[in-house]
């Protein structure tokens, strides 16, 4: 898995060896929706683009993706019912390829989508948890990424508002507003990383800093 990102390789590390090559697919799916949808140029190119993953991994056509590596270890390993957290996954991607500007509405839409689809693919199973917990996760990372800061506060903005509730949810008891069990831990791991920038406001940087390093750090002393 080489291809993750630095934050994707340390989660990946706190997973059941057992889980790991399972985890490691989903991350890495979850960037190659995201090269496609930062791609730029013509919308229609990166519709389609969108349009090929939904038709191999959702509607599970066989004619397609042959001899693509990520598309090869799905089929290998992917368990039953996938591919409706990819559906969401890919929607959530999806959801930015609007020409557009983006409206609070449609980021929280984003955020669900894209961070419910992939803590629900990793975690093997989708609930209320881990849509919140991923839309946060997602909100931030998006905030990380784009170039307009307008854009990224109000995507942490929506983040908040999404982490209010689900510790409204929980009776105030953030920590339960998670995904659980070992496998869950690296997503645990991911929302407290990302719930510091998103609670006090602060857009985090586009790689990943010394700073969130230590946040995971100390996250895992106490997981």
């Amino acid at each position: 898995m080489t291809e993750l990102g630095p934050l994707q390789r340390l989660l990946l590390a706190y997973a059941p060896v057992s889980a790991r090559g399972w985890q490691g697919l989903c991350w890495l799916l979850d960037q190659r929706l995201a090269a496609v949808a930062q791609r730029g140029g013509d919308p229609t190119i990166a519709a389609i683009r969108m349009a090929w993953w939904d038709e191999v991994l959702v509607a599970e056509d066989h004619a397609k993706g042959g001899g693509e590596p990520l598309v090869e270890q799905w089929r290998a390993i992917a368990p039953a019912g996938a591919g409706a957290a990819a559906e969401r996954l890919i929607d959530g991607w999806r959801l930015l390829l609007s020409p557009e500007a983006l409206s609070e509405h449609d980021l929280r839409a984003y955020g669900l989508a894209r961070g419910g689809g992939l803590f629900g693919l990793i975690a093997g199973g989708m609930d209320e948890v881990l849509d919140a917990s991923g839309a946060v996760w997602a909100l931030w990372d998006l905030a990380g990424h784009v170039r307009d800061e307008d854009l990224a506060r109000q995507a942490l903005a929506a983040a908040r508002a999404l982490a209010d509730e689900a510790a409204a949810m929980s009776g105030n008891r953030v920590r339960d507003a998670r995904p659980g069990g070992r496998a869950g831990r690296p997503l645990r791991l991911a929302h407290a990383v990302a719930r510091v920038d998103v609670l006090a406001g602060t857009v985090p940087p586009a790689g990943f800093s010394l700073r969130q390093y230590g946040r995971l750090l100390r996250a895992s002393w106490r997981d």
